[in-house]
């Protein structure tokens, strides 16, 4: 695949060590140079960054968790310089608010001026561009990095294939069936979709798009004609006519002597061709270097500090790659300076289908929203598709009707929003996945390790401490009572009554309707401070004898709540309680989730919500924890402006369609599916007594009629 993430990575280490060693006489404050600290650059970044305070550099850092974030600090004037990817140019151009200019190219080499070119080569069988329909195709691959995006790997396609809009296809289909009848056979090796099981799905389909690969059956990256190399290989194996390639590696792979130039041409946009052999290559499109932007105010200071320095001197402070700073020839706003690469700005404005298969994606505050707009932004430039748009409620239960009522098509849900989401029949299309086993959602059964309770079956007649009413805690003691009691108590509000003595609930209002007597609102709430840790208090405290709580959160405060017999760093305050077994140290649960889940309303379309659900693992890969190359552009579970869990939890790993098992107990979604098939009976009960109590106020008038008349 292109050139690459891992041979850019040292480019803003370049310049930290340049500023830690070379001061510029600068008659201003110090410069702020925002950086993007990551699993990959994490350790140099603070060496170096340490080294411009020891050596008194003009220059200080600013740490960001993505390069769009280092963009907004510049924005609001909290850094004054960063480096960004063209894509990121291409984004930041949308908003010509931004009082932003390019100041230098981070070239490979000085001499170049772009960092590379598209071309296309042909056998000498295929005469002009209306030859090509119905010949053998070499692409590269669909592998979506900074490097290689979605309008580059598409272009030439896009170009000769007039594009499908299919509504009865997802738009990966349409565009694979468009290659699949344009070409006869051709090699697109490697995943065309982060969905394993949709890419297997459209490669049985589309047999002929692998069938010109080395393995055909396997269509692997692995392929001997997957890739940069691979794509050339194929033409010149015989085992393709056209092959969509960048200029470096052709004028590298026409060297060999035993390939005879003379029977490949330059396919050219105008339609003709010219023979390779006169080394007269006519460009499709073209790739701009990274660039340094910096705000208005001090991009002139910017661009003299880095055009006085000489590079060459700090050549050992690199891996193996050796960016250098080339000035722009006048200082460019974003647009301005990505027009001078040929069709580069087209290719990042490509066509859509109509009507829109955008996502409309619902958001619940304003920094949701904004969040959410920037994860837009991002996706489009790296070439995720459908593109999404932002719907912002008041609530989060305005995004669940507005989900139920078809106004937006999915929404990121809490476990605890779980069970109203399946009342309004939602169904969840992925759920997310923490980093960690522990960082599920566990829920259990806390008591102090001196409390008489053996087990659950003890707690009856005990006083109990809930984080929220219909909650996962409240939720899955009243699904555990089917265990401990042989009477299947219905309301869930009377089963939790007549089991304890008194319930402390945080949170309860008015708005949950009456409650009987021994249910109590526990209103002893901080700014900021978790649920659980109130009901774990409440338990402590001895307003209650046992906690139903998120074992996650609790644990930050008092460590591993419980450890196997014997082990030194068991707990000696506290234990959790089983169902059956007596005075254990094993850890119980009640049940466990994932830490959320994208909901969507219940007459998708399965072609819809693949689509949807393909789009969402794109954004994972490209913008999620395991992303490619040094930095990534956007981050879509880390922080976000200092804030944390902005849509999406911060411990958030993956998302996943389906989570295996976690210990031997019921899962979340099981036990709200349950309920949800008994919820009838809470209502049954209600609709009873109000029936009754109408026909009570009735015989009573009735009566007190005859009186009167009497």
């Amino acid at each position: 695949m292109p050139v690459g993430s891992s041979k850019m990575k040292p480019r803003l280490f370049v310049l930290l060590s340049f500023f830690a060693f070379f001061h510029q006489s600068i008659n201003a404050e110090n410069l702020k140079l925002c950086v993007v600290e990551s699993v990959h650059t994490t350790k140099r970044i603070r060496g170096l960054c340490k080294q411009l305070v020891i050596s008194g550099s003009p220059i200080e850092c600013i740490i960001g968790n993505d390069r769009f974030n280092c963009l907004r600090r510049l924005t609001m004037g909290k850094a004054d310089f960063t480096v960004l990817e063209p894509e990121d140019l291409v984004a930041a151009s949308v908003y010509n608010e931004y009082n932003i200019l390019v100041t230098n190219e981070l070239r490979a080499f000085p001499d170049e001026k772009q960092r590379y070119e598209m071309v296309v080569i042909v056998s000498k069988e295929v005469r002009n561009i209306w030859d090509v329909k119905g010949k053998r195709f070499c692409h590269p691959g669909l592998d979506t990095t900074d490097d290689w995006t979605n309008a580059f790997s598409t272009y030439f396609e896009e170009w000769v294939i007039l594009k499908e809009c299919d509504p009865n296809k997802t738009l990966l289909e349409n565009r694979m069936n468009g290659l699949s009848n344009f070409f006869e056979t051709a090699c697109i090796a490697g995943p065309w979709t982060a969905d394993t099981t949709y890419d297997s799905k459209l490669k049985s389909k589309y047999r002929n798009l692998c069938a010109a690969c080395d393995n055909p059956v396997g269509c692997y990256t692995t392929d001997t004609y997957h890739g940069r190399e691979g794509a050339l290989l194929c033409l010149t194996d015989n085992a393709g006519d056209i092959a969509w390639v960048r200029l470096n590696d052709t004028l590298e792979h026409f060297k060999d002597e035993r390939i005879n130039k003379e029977d490949y041409k330059y396919l050219c946009p105008d339609g003709t061709t010219r023979p390779v052999k006169f080394d007269k290559p006519c460009v499709w499109i073209t790739k701009p270097w990274p660039v340094i932007i910096a705000r208005s105010e001090i991009a002139e200071k910017v661009e003299m500090m880095m055009r006085s320095s000489n590079m060459d001197k700090f050549s050992q402070l690199l891996e193996n790659y050796h960016p250098t700073p080339v000035s722009t020839d006048t200082l460019e706003k974003p647009e301005d300076f990505l027009i001078r690469f040929p069709r580069f700005m087209s290719a990042n404005n490509r066509a859509t289908c109509h009507p829109s298969r955008r996502v409309r994606w619902c958001v619940a505050s304003n920094l949701e929203e904004n969040k959410c707009r920037w994860l837009r932004e991002a996706s489009i430039v790296y070439g995720v598709e459908p593109a999404i748009s932002c719907i912002q409620e008041l609530t989060r239960a305005g995004c669940l009707k507005a989900v139920k009522t078809e106004r937006a098509d999915i929404f990121v849900a809490r476990p605890e929003e779980l069970f109203e989401a399946r009342k309004m029949n939602l169904k969840t299309m992925v759920q997310i996945i923490p980093k960690r086993n522990n960082e599920f959602v566990r829920i259990a059964a806390v008591v102090k390790r001196d409390s008489w309770f053996k087990n659950l079956k003890d707690l009856k007649g005990a006083k109990a401490c809930f984080t929220g009413y219909r909650d996962v805690g409240w939720n899955a003691f009243v699904t555990t009572l089917k265990n401990i009691s042989a009477t299947d108590y219905c309301p869930d509000t009377e089963a939790v009554s007549k089991f304890f003595t008194e319930s402390s609930i945080v949170g309860l209002s008015d708005s949950d309707g009456q409650m009987p007597y021994n249910l109590h609102a526990l209103n002893k709430q901080a700014n900021g401070i978790d649920k659980d840790l109130i009901a774990f208090d409440c338990m402590m405290s001895n307003v209650g004898d046992v906690a139903f709580v998120n074992l996650k959160s609790i644990e930050g405060k008092i460590g591993n709540l419980v450890q196997k017999r014997g082990s030194q760093a068991r707990n000696t305050k506290y234990r959790t309680l089983c169902l059956n077994q007596i005075d254990s140290d094993e850890m119980c649960l009640l049940t466990w989730a994932p830490l959320g889940m994208v909901v969507t309303h219940e007459n998708i379309t399965d072609l819809r919500r693949e689509e949807i659900y393909s789009m969402l693992l794109e954004m994972d890969k490209l913008f999620g924890s395991s992303f490619k190359g040094p930095t990534p552009a956007f981050s879509m579970y880390g922080i976000y402006d200092s804030n944390r869990s902005i849509i999406f939890p911060e411990e958030t790993q993956h998302l996943q369609l389906e989570v295996h098992q976690i210990q031997q107990v019921p899962s979340y979604s099981d036990i709200v599916n349950d309920l949800v098939k008994r919820v009838h009976c809470s209502g049954a009960r209600d609709l009873n007594f109000y029936y009754s109590y109408m026909i009570f106020i009735y015989i009573f008038i009735v009566a007190l009629s005859k009186l009167q008349i009497t």
